[in-house]
């Protein structure tokens, strides 16, 4: 029974940005999070983090915590994390979103390491290639987005871009413009409107888009009518990917059923793995891109979210949004972080290849 789950450990802790990032809700300097660690009677480790931001996620990594200790921990103590019942269980549980996905991308850790596999070759049919990370530019101006921007492709060699289009105006195509012209044209671009426009402002401003090999266009009204987005979606010439409302695989059912997506972002931090997994072999069937979105992971959710990509050759060839930390100016991971020309190597560690640096992480955990 050496390899059942003894213990389950949470960790609350803040990250250094290495500058101010400015969000659609909020302005940060530094990022609270919860790492949690489920450990097995020999000692195999499957771990697992997940940002806090209360303006976007609605809880604390305390509140996290909590959720995890009082709704999983009693199902999963004395588990076999090989086994697919432990993570049926805890999809199946009435624990908050959040709290389930943490735990499932956890266990998935832990199953390959106890296995000694590395998690790509459990999660799809590979082969693992290099994945390509798109960097995301979070500043205000045009010119600090195009600066921004291109530090991004030629200083820490990102390969993709992902632009904020929050000024619901031509001024949004300004800037996209401005970028294009300064990164050339061979780099995949998309941009995200956070919601933020209104269907006349979208069918006015996006279409101008179209010239400048824009890849997507994210979230460009608030969700709350699909009819209505599933029409604009019919006028734009640029597909439109659904970020905020894909939470679930019956979101992405929704979605595509109903015209209101023509690709999508999965984010683990809602999904896990398990349901990952599940959203992006529907969309394949349904000839849907998918984008592995980001949920301002350090490395150690960096590698999770690039073994669920490498996995699947049917996210080629868009990359992953995995960049966040480029954005941290510290982390508590330990182990091989392979990052270069634009793209993250996994490698053959079991699970996902990725530690903790205990000294560390209990030196910055409140």
């Amino acid at each position: 029974m050496a390899d059942v789950i003894e213990k389950v450990e949470t960790y609350c802790l803040e990250l250094p940005y290495a500058q101010v990032v400015h969000f659609h809700s909020v302005t940060e300097d530094r990022g609270r999070y919860l790492i949690i660690r489920l450990v097995t009677a020999n000692g195999a480790e499957g771990i697992a983090e997940s940002i806090c931001r209360p303006a976007q996620t609605g809880d604390t990594p305390q509140e996290l915590a909590a959720d995890v200790i009082k709704h999983l921990e009693p199902m999963i103590l004395g588990a076999d994390a090989t086994d697919d019942g432990v993570f049926a269980a805890v999809a199946e549980s009435q624990a908050p979103i959040a709290a389930r996905a943490i735990v499932d991308v956890a266990l998935w850790d832990l199953k390959g390491k106890i296995l000694g596999q590395p998690a790509w070759r459990l999660l799809g049919p590979g082969p693992a290639a290099p994945v390509p990370v798109a960097w995301i530019v979070h500043g205000n101006t045009v010119a600090e987005q195009v600066a921004e921007a291109v530090k991004a492709i030629d200083v820490r060699g990102f390969s993709a871009l992902k632009l904020k289009t929050w000024k619901k105006s031509m001024d949004d195509v300004d800037m996209v413009r401005a970028v294009r012209e300064a990164v050339g044209p061979d780099r995949v671009i998309w941009v995200d409107a956070n919601g933020s426009y209104t269907l006349d402002e979208a069918r006015a401003v996006f279409p101008h888009m179209a010239e400048l090999g824009i890849a997507f266009i994210e979230d460009p009204c608030v969700y709350d009518d699909y009819a209505a987005i599933a029409a604009l979606a019919r006028d734009l010439p640029i597909p439109v990917l659904g970020d905020k409302p894909c939470q679930r695989f019956s979101d992405a059912q929704a979605l595509i059923e109903s015209g209101a997506a023509g690709a999508l972002s999965v984010k683990p931090r809602r999904t896990g793995i398990t349901e990952a997994l599940a959203i992006i072999n529907l969309a394949e069937e349904a000839g849907v891109p998918v984008v592995i979105g980001t949920d301002s992971e350090s490395r150690i959710g960096s590698l999770a979210r690039i073994h669920l990509r490498a996995a699947m050759p049917s996210l080629a060839p868009w990359p992953t949004e995995t960049h966040f930390f480029g954005k941290l100016a510290d982390d508590v991971f330990a182990g091989e972080f392979i990052f270069e020309n634009g793209c993250i190597t996994v490698t053959d560690a079991p699970g996902f290849g990725a530690g903790l640096d205990l000294a560390k992480l209990m030196k910055m955990a409140a």
